[in-house]
């Protein structure tokens, strides 16, 4: 992984460890009640909460690079160099302005109110200049600070529309998400 400023929301991991505990209880209680056979029928539904508590809070993430900005969502990964970017917004979540889209950003929602609240009762974490950046870094999770370091660096209405954002549906995620669900669907028709 290259340099960069690590952004995600603060309770995103504690979800996806959550999901994968409460995966792991359903599935014990399928084995001490019925067995080996009831979580072969059954196993497929908590399998598909560890893969959704995976793609929807283990994996999204903001980097905020040297060259641009990385937003990796629950299945598609989309690439901003810093051309791209024309604006951001922050009212429903970080979301990211280009020419001809808006990039929202998954890992990082809308503070809640207490969180505005409490946000404004400590100091905002400070993070390294990208230009001496030379290692990966954690910024945290406010919307705030990582559109006020893209609305630093951006350079989109200089350099026209020359740079295009670069989005990639993500195979791993996607697969994993459609077989757990087709798993889960078959095991309740049957």
């Amino acid at each position: 992984m290259q340099p960069a400023i690590v952004f995600r929301a603060a309770a995103s991991r504690g979800y996806a460890v959550a999901t994968w505990v409460v995966a792991a209880a359903v599935l014990a209680a399928f084995a001490v009640n019925g067995g080996a056979g009831e979580v072969l029928r059954y196993g497929a539904l908590p399998l598909l909460l560890a893969a959704l508590g995976w793609a929807a809070f283990w994996r999204p993430v903001v980097l905020v690079e040297r060259d641009g900005v990385r937003v990796v969502n629950v299945v598609s990964t989309t690439w901003l160099p810093w051309a791209a970017i024309t604006g951001v917004r922050t009212r429903w979540g970080l979301e990211l302005l280009t020419h001809d889209q808006k990039v929202g950003a998954w890992a990082l929602p809308a503070r809640s109110a207490i969180g505005r609240w409490t946000r404004a009762r400590r100091d905002v974490p400070v993070v390294s200049s990208l230009n001496r950046l030379d290692s990966v870094e954690q910024g945290g999770a406010d919307p705030d600070v990582v559109a006020g370091i893209i609305e630093e660096h951006r350079t989109g209405h200089l350099a026209g529309s020359a740079a295009r954002p670069e989005r990639h549906l993500e195979i791993v995620p996607a697969g994993l998400l459609m077989a757990t669900a087709g798993l889960a669907l078959v095991t309740l028709l049957l």
